[in-house]
């Protein structure tokens, strides 16, 4: 940047300098020297689905206001502020992040609408990065524990300790009959705020669901039989789970997913459809009490699947989805609750 001709920014009567960060001094160096070049920002014809609240806060100004947990603010101002003061010089907006302790939303202003909606993707991108690095806290599930499958999951232990031997397994990485369950997405929420919005969010898509099981009858029953291994090797198993059968069901796990998938709160999607299984055996269960880094031992279940490859856990209705907190529960043994979403 010349400094004796620097960039400006005019929002109404006020003029901004955009000043230059270290990156982009680094970057336009190596532009000189045939270097690595990011790509253009996107067009306006990418940005267009986003649904951002923009308002036209003046003749020349655009503004977003919007709630970003505080453990994120952090990654956005990054190490001398050097993180806002490049996110600032790609888009021509001035980004205001509220002070340690405050409830107040971030803020965005620009000249332009389009250069705000560019913004507003950038922190969004920010922040899904620094949400990954975070352990899930949340999750949306189907509850199991029915006494019909808690019977069928005391046989298949027995099955399992009276057949032929298993190498590497122990009692403690079978799952407590109590926490049986089915998982269609997990989630990293950090504060109050979101974990209302997510309610809020899985109440508000009651009458899509009930417009997908309309598709099978209003009602949808789930069946669990048959058993499957999340590795491809079953002699070096970390999780065996038993096979979930409901095409209703499979229909509004991948609806879910992608509905908080676009939130960005949870995990980043790798598969076309939703892996719907109920663990049985998980070698981490094992280590849950173990201090320092955890070391997960994987266990040889080439017998129980050959032995057992067909049995069946019985039937549940697909009644309730669950909003559900990691490592907390509730008087019966079961995640507790955020929210229960009932139809």
């Amino acid at each position: 940047m010349d400094i004796l001709s620097p960039e400006l920014v005019w929002i109404e009567n006020r003029c901004y300098r955009v000043n230059s960060t270290l990156e982009s001094r680094e970057i336009s160096q190596s532009t000189k020297q045939g270097g690595y070049i990011e790509a253009d920002l996107e067009s306006e014809e990418e940005l267009e689905p986003m649904d951002y609240d923009i308002q036209k806060t003046g003749e020349t100004s655009f503004s977003s206001s919007f709630h970003v947990p505080a453990a994120f603010h952090g990654g956005i101002i990054g190490q001398k502020g050097a993180t806002r003061k490049r996110l600032e010089k790609e888009t021509r907006c001035l980004i205001q992040v509220p002070s340690r302790g405050s409830q107040a939303p971030i803020v965005v202003t620009g000249q332009r609408e389009e250069d705000v909606v560019v913004a507003r993707r950038k922190i969004d991108d920010v922040v899904a990065s620094a949400r990954r690095r975070n352990d899930f806290t949340h999750f949306l599930s189907i509850r199991c524990c029915t006494d019909e499958i808690k019977k069928a999951f005391a046989r298949f232990q027995e099955a399992v300790k009276s057949g032929s031997p298993v190498d590497g397994l122990t009692d403690d990485m079978f799952q407590i009959p109590e926490k049986l369950h089915l998982t269609i997405t997990i989630m990293i929420l950090m504060d109050d705020q979101e974990r209302k919005m997510v309610k809020e969010l899985l109440h508000g898509e009651k009458d899509a669901i009930m417009a997908i099981l309309s598709d099978f009858g209003g009602k949808a029953e789930i069946k669990i039989e048959g058993l499957d291994i999340m590795n491809d090797d079953p002699e070096a198993t970390t999780v065996l789970h038993a096979k979930v059968h409901s095409e209703a069901l499979q229909c509004i796990a991948d609806y879910l997913e992608a509905v908080f998938g676009r939130k960005r709160l949870s995990r980043q999607k790798t598969r076309d459809h939703v892996k719907l299984h109920m663990t049985l055996v998980n070698s981490r269960f094992a280590t849950k009490d173990q201090e320092g880094p955890k070391k997960f031992v994987p266990f040889n279940a080439t017998n129980i699947l050959q032995e057992l490859k067909d049995f069946s856990f019985g039937t549940i209705p697909l009644t309730e989805i669950h909003l559900s907190q990691r490592s907390a529960y509730d008087d019966t043994g079961f995640y507790k609750a955020t929210t229960t979403l009932s139809f």
